[in-house]
């Protein structure tokens, strides 16, 4: 008894460990304040009025109704306007061009040039969405006026103006949340990165094979905990729970299992972090959530089967998100089982090197 008291003090003494089980609360609350506000509003945008006439204005004020866009500064030509863009002060800017109002009248198409920051791909995608929107509405009921001039019938001249009717539908994330989008990959890869750190550390303390399976006990038992906490906040209110905590689970023991197998390896703590590093930090380009997979190349795909992270993430929108999604999660765990025969592995890689 005092043995097994010795041994989980000497665990629990480590004020790095404390750093690395209580890491998780941080970086989540840190995470969850930097995406608190979820959907991208009033970014600010230039604006270069070449034609000011009745239409540019109402253009102008269109764009500044729309929930997305503020018109925050104007131009009089995109060489004034692009340090502005390039120090972030706006994010884009809207040319309306000489003789707008004069060519859609005479029935001329004439484009309206959006030029936006690309280095952030949601905030253009945002924007880029917003501006269809509002030129699209406009173009719209600058069709019915003009029908309704000609035929004197307004229910004919809405027909005219959108014969066709498009209903567009999202199934997943359909209000365009990037929150919701980056944080169920964010939190995930984290949570995985700490789960390695958290198993090397506790295995600088361990001299025989028992203590060995306490610290794996306790870095499963504590992370397992954060994962739950971790996928509640994540909000999949039509998932499987039991199946989610089973996935919990699995994940912290097949990280847990890979770190023991480079540990019984390697045994020096330096290349063994360097090792577990190159292993992990590369989880978010490769769990297929901000790119798909199935595009990527053959490195790719075969660098995102190799992280137990990518099927843990595949069967929490598949619970989450899926109407039919038990059959894919089920899927997903029975793959992650792979990463357990790490544990044995690393067991008898130990008892051959003489840890009793």
């Amino acid at each position: 008894m005092f043995r097994k008291n010795k041994m989980w003090a000497k665990f629990l003494n480590d004020r790095f460990n404390w750093a690395i089980c209580t890491m998780p609360l941080f970086l989540g609350l840190l995470m969850a304040w930097i995406f608190y506000q979820q959907i991208p509003t009033r970014l600010n945008v230039g604006l270069i009025d070449l034609d000011k006439s009745h239409l540019s204005q109402e253009i102008i004020s269109s764009l500044n109704a729309n929930s997305a866009l503020n018109i925050k500064y104007f131009y009089s030509s995109l060489r004034e306007a692009k340090p502005a863009i390039a120090s972030k002060e706006i994010y884009a800017v809207v040319v309306l061009p000489h003789n707008l109002e004069r060519h859609v009248k005479l029935g001329i198409k004439t484009p309206l040039a959006l030029y936006y920051n690309a280095e952030y791909v949601l905030v253009g995608k945002t924007l880029a969405n917003a501006f269809l929107q509002t030129l699209v509405t406009i173009d719209v009921k600058q069709d019915v006026a003009r029908n309704l001039s000609i035929h004197h019938d307004l229910l004919m001249a809405k027909a005219l103006a959108f014969p066709l009717h498009v209903n567009l539908h999202p199934l997943y994330n359909e209000h365009n949340n990037y929150s919701q989008f980056l944080l169920t990959a964010i939190l995930p890869c984290m949570w995985q990165i700490l789960v390695a750190l958290g198993m090397l550390n506790f295995l600088q303390h361990c001299v025989h094979i028992r203590e060995v399976l306490a610290a794996l006990g306790l870095n499963t038992l504590i992370f397992s905990l954060w994962g739950t906490l971790l996928v509640a906040y994540l909000k999949p209110y039509n998932a499987h729970w039991g199946v989610l905590a089973l996935a919990v689970v699995l994940l912290v023991l097949g990280v847990s299992s890979v770190v023991m197998f480079f540990h019984a390896l390697i045994k020096d703590p330096v290349r063994i972090a360097s090792f577990v590093a190159a292993y992990t930090a590369p989880s978010l380009a490769f769990v297929g959530v901000t790119y798909p997979v199935t595009n990527m190349s053959t490195l790719g795909e075969f660098w995102s089967s190799l992280l137990p992270i990518s099927y843990f993430v595949k069967c929490y929108i598949a619970l989450a998100h899926y109407q039919e999604g038990l059959r894919l999660a089920l899927n997903s765990l029975s793959q992650m089982l792979f990463f357990l025969l790490f544990l044995p592995l690393s067991l008898l890689i130990l008892q051959k090197k003489g840890v009793a």
